[in-house]
């Protein structure tokens, strides 16, 4: 009897983290690709269009995985070139990465790029990249997948990889990359353990080096270097980077989150509430309205029921905000 496939659509928060920065902040994504492929000087003007598709790996043991490859996007610059990337994000050391890599490509590739005259397929691969979030001074720089073909040919190309141990507060505020920042916690996390052991010394250290940054960001904020909605985004998906990150180091997400507490500013939610109010507006509802009051309430710290009552909705539809958001 031929064993029955099942699909699976599981992801870590910060695989979900590194996909909503892909889906919904372009401008930070341009920065990174720039970064991540030598030679990319895109300006931010470009247009980018993501490509959410559904891709089945098939493993070993006969299920599929199926999942939603919405880090692929492509990138159409002003003379109307069109050139599509695949990034990936890596949390975990993973041998297999680079064959779901190939995988994920050549099936991109065929959706995206193919062409067939007769009795000749023609793909072009996707321009592919791969962010780790752990690595060590033994880890590669790059990947590299080569093709051997039936006469002896053979082709290959180099994914590279970028290192967040690599880039510090002072790199990724001077090449504003911006989208690396919830992911900031992973380069502390060699002191978890001390942390835990209330080593005073390491804490007053981590409190000064991880507060730094997000310190920083705010003056950009406040200067006007970034926007409100793109600090709040950054912000909320650092927390969600923290309690995944830190889930069972008590002290660790206790200090970080003491960290992140002040960072969502009063005119911010002010702002995030207008903005919700005239997306309201403009919709001719009163859904943008009741989205700037829940998430400014949220922000303020009220809980799920509390926001139900005052706003005189079901927590239902609170959570339905709030996750739609990104926020739970």
């Amino acid at each position: 009897m031929e064993q029955e496939n099942k699909t699976n659509a599981g992801s870590t928060p910060f695989d979900d983290v590194f996909r909503t920065l892909v889906v919904e902040h372009s401008k930070l994504l341009i920065n990174l690709i720039n970064e991540m492929f030598p030679g990319t000087n895109y300006t931010g003007k470009e247009k980018t269009i993501p490509l959410n598709e559904t891709y089945f790996i098939n493993k070993e043991s006969g299920e599929q995985d199926k999942r939603i490859l919405d880090s692929a996007l492509a990138i159409i610059s002003s003379d109307g070139t069109e050139k599509i990337f695949h990034l990936e994000c890596q949390s975990t050391s993973d041998g297999s990465m680079i064959l779901r890599v190939f995988e994920y490509d050549t099936q991109l590739a065929l959706k995206t790029s193919s062409i067939v005259d007769s009795n000749i397929l023609e793909v072009t691969m996707p321009t592919t990249g791969i962010l780790f979030l752990r690595s060590t001074s033994s880890t590669s720089d790059k990947m590299t997948i080569k093709v051997n073909s039936p006469d002896e040919k053979s082709v290959s190309y180099e994914i590279p990889i970028m290192k967040l141990r690599n880039y510090d507060c002072d790199i990724i505020l001077e090449k504003e990359l911006y989208f690396l920042i919830p992911f900031y916690l992973f380069n502390f996390e060699a002191d978890f353990d001390k942390i835990e052991a209330g080593d005073m010394t390491v804490i007053e250290s981590f409190r000064k080096r991880f507060s730094e940054l997000y310190e920083r960001l705010k003056e950009r904020l406040e200067n006007g270097r970034i926007d409100v909605m793109t600090h709040h985004s950054i912000i909320m998906l650092t927390k969600k980077v923290i309690a995944a990150l830190a889930k069972s180091k008590s002290t660790v997400k206790e200090e970080a989150d003491k960290i992140m507490g002040g960072q969502v500013l009063d005119y911010e939610t002010k702002v995030i509430f207008r903005e919700g109010l005239q997306q309201g507006i403009e919709q001719g509802f009163e859904n943008g309205f009741e989205s700037g009051k829940i998430i400014a309430r949220f922000e303020d710290g009220m809980s799920i029921e509390e926001i139900a009552e005052k706003t005189k909705v079901s927590a239902e539809t609170v959570k339905s905000i709030l996750s739609k958001e990104r926020l739970l």
